[in-house]
């Protein structure tokens, strides 16, 4: 889909369904991934499983914020260390790749999202951005809790903005990287 839309459009597309699959699907960890799955053409149902118990905090725990490991994930699909890196049996040729652009990149691209983050909600854990954007964090695990952080609008228009911020961003980062190995691509040949 990536293609057929402009890059502003492309941001805006992935706020919101951000916001929207945040208020209608909840898990955070899981939107947020699977709007950058759909926006570029990484359906992966394995992957997104996979993202399910790191809402609310890591496990409702309260932990990172769940939009920010949905975003990384998504980062690690894109720009990741696959298994024949991983695996490489010459462990010269391993470290040498581990130590790459590829691996390089997605550290700072998280490094970038976690900025993003910081200057948005001063930080990336979820009890910390639900004091930010609710006014106090919640016991996920407590269901008297969850009705109250619903009742505020938690899941409303709360979360959801803050899925919309992560989604934005994260597309964003992958765009830009997008271009700028493009443009490295293009100096080497």
């Amino acid at each position: 889909m990536s293609n057929d839309l402009s890059k502003e459009e492309l941001l805006k597309e992935a706020e919101r369904r951000g916001f929207e699959y945040e208020r209608d699907y909840r898990n955070c960890s899981q939107c947020t991934l699977l709007i950058v799955q759909e926006l570029f053409g990484l359906e992966n149902e394995d992957a997104l499983k996979a993202a399910t118990g790191f809402s609310g905090g890591i496990g409702r725990l309260g932990s990172v914020c769940g939009g920010f490991s949905g975003a990384v994930m998504a980062l690690g699909l894109l720009f990741g260390r696959d298994l024949d890196t991983m695996k490489h049996p010459n462990p010269e040729i391993r470290l040498k790749r581990l130590e790459s652009m590829e691996m390089i990149g997605i550290h700072r691209l998280v490094k970038k999202l976690s900025e993003k983050y910081i200057e948005t909600y001063g930080s990336i854990i979820c009890d910390d951005i639900e004091k930010k954007v609710i006014g106090r964090s919640f016991n996920k695990w407590d269901p008297e809790e969850r009705k109250e952080k619903d009742r505020l609008g938690g899941h409303l228009d709360k979360c959801p903005s803050v899925v919309s911020n992560a989604a934005r961003w994260v597309v964003e980062l992958i765009l830009e990287e997008q271009e700028k190995r493009k443009g490295l691509y293009q100096k080497a040949v």
